[in-house]
């Protein structure tokens, strides 16, 4: 009887990107959409996975697609990293652990009630504006990670007046041309009911090898997990009304950027945002304004 030839369980170190990476600050909002399935299927052409199937009645026939903007920060010992990044993904399954997967509603899902944890992100694009990010991402982890430009304005406490979260992502095929964009997105989420919950880890899945030259799947690529912990809660918005649902614009670009062209494929037949997910790390100290100290009555 030949030997059988164990796959290993890790892909090769890398020798410059050390993990676990650990995220000094992190904001990010997380947007959620219902998509008509035969619009989804196409981006997973020989990845091995599948969509995940959830029991709302909203979510016969389409799959579940996120936008995921966050900025966060690093201390690196000699400087510290900041980045802008997005991930356009679409959450899925290995097909071959079909039997094993859960199907549950979208609300037990963000919630994190996936025990088995195989349900997760495949990410299709990921637009990132730190150069050494884009590089640990497709290095690391095969994602399809690009170097590009932001705008952005979000919610912080440094800035107590801003409620309306806002970002755009532009087109680096046209730098500096700011009227390029990918998309951009505004959520007012001032008057729409939150809740708390914290589903960590989150599976993440990609393909390797990759780069945003290579397809989202291939049967020469080897498909790979990995797991996200956030330390701390999410704000939850679920179950979003009509009117709650306009409190949201996304406006897709026309560029022919690959992103783009996907972009418009999927969300830009009209998908409403159906859930949100926010989350801001907390502060680390805080320093307040100064004061006059009372030297007792000042002299004439």
């Amino acid at each position: 009887m030949p030997p059988v030839t164990k796959q290993p369980v890790f892909p090769p170190a890398d020798p410059v990107f050390k993990m676990p990476f650990f995220y000094s600050s992190l904001s990010l909002i997380w947007t959620y959409y219902w998509v008509d399935e035969k619009l989804v299927l196409p981006l997973m052409k020989d990845t091995r996975l599948k969509p995940a199937r959830f029991t709302d009645p909203e979510s016969k026939g389409k799959v579940l697609i996120s936008l995921n903007f966050q900025n966060y920060s690093a201390f690196l010992g000699m400087m510290i990293s900041t980045v802008n990044e997005i991930e356009f993904n679409v959450h899925c399954y290995p097909e071959k652990h079909e039997a094993e997967v859960p199907v549950m509603s979208l609300q037990d899902y963000l919630y994190g009630q996936d025990a088995t944890k195989l349900i997760g992100e495949m990410r299709l694009h990921v637009p990132a504006d730190n150069a050494v990010a884009v590089q640990a991402g497709v290095k690391c982890f095969g994602e399809r990670k690009f170097l590009t430009t932001f705008d952005y304005m979000v919610p912080t406490p440094d800035a107590p007046t801003v409620e309306t979260w806002a970002y755009t992502v532009y087109d680096p095929t046209f730098e500096g041309d700011k009227s390029k964009a990918l998309y951009t997105l505004t959520a007012d989420l001032s008057v729409i009911p939150r809740r708390v919950a914290n589903p960590s880890p989150l599976t993440l899945y990609s393909m390797l090898p990759g780069g945003p030259n290579r397809p989202a799947g291939g049967k020469d690529m080897d498909l790979i997990g990995s797991r996200w912990n956030m330390l701390g809660v999410y704000d939850m918005y679920l179950g979003l009304t009509p009117a709650q649902q306009k409190s949201f614009t996304l406006t897709i670009g026309k560029t022919q950027h690959p992103m783009a062209v996907d972009l418009r494929a999927t969300l830009g037949k009209g998908a409403k945002v159906c859930a949100v997910r926010v989350f801001v790390s907390p502060p680390a100290a805080a320093e307040n304004r100064p004061y006059y100290v009372d030297l007792g009555k000042k002299k004439k």
